[in-house]
């Protein structure tokens, strides 16, 4: 019987930090409207809204990992989105059809049924590159990776 190998990465802390430093900020702003009158409704609704959606991205970014497994291929799943029922798919990897590389860091995989998937911003994102691109050595390279080939 042989074992499966999943690696797990998460998003990098920098990455993590800025989402919190956005969520303060924006938890800055709209108090410091809140302490001097008069007050409107309408950018107190927009401070509102700016508020709790960097809330909700800080929440996405601490929640999301990249699973690279040796037989099943890779997944995104974030542990918020799996909670409202929208649960990660394998891109399986005879499914890739196309690995493109933006600025040498982030990872764009295209599969065959028109699915795209975004590997970018996490802690050891050389070590994934390197296990993506040893397991669908059939693909298409593009972007930096092509001009890495050459």
């Amino acid at each position: 019987m042989s074992e499966k190998r999943i690696l797990v990465f998460d998003r990098t802390p920098v990455a993590r930090i800025v989402s919190i430093a956005a969520s303060c900020a924006a938890g800055a702003l709209f108090f410091s409207y809140l302490s001097e009158p008069p007050i409107d409704l309408l950018p107190l609704l927009g401070l509102a809204l700016l508020c709790l959606l960097t809330l909700a991205t800080a929440f996405v970014q601490y929640g999301d990992h990249i699973y690279v497994s040796d037989a099943d291929g890779v997944m995104y799943e974030n542990w918020l989105l799996k909670r409202l029922g929208k649960h990660g798919r394998w891109m399986h990897w005879e499914d890739i059809v196309e690995v493109r590389e933006i600025r040498d860091r982030v990872l764009i995989l295209l599969s065959r049924d028109g699915r795209r998937m975004l590997v970018d911003a996490i802690f050891g994102y050389a070590i994934a590159r390197a296990e993506i691109l040893r397991r669908a050595p059939h693909a298409v390279f593009s972007g930096t990776l092509a001009r890495d080939e050459t």
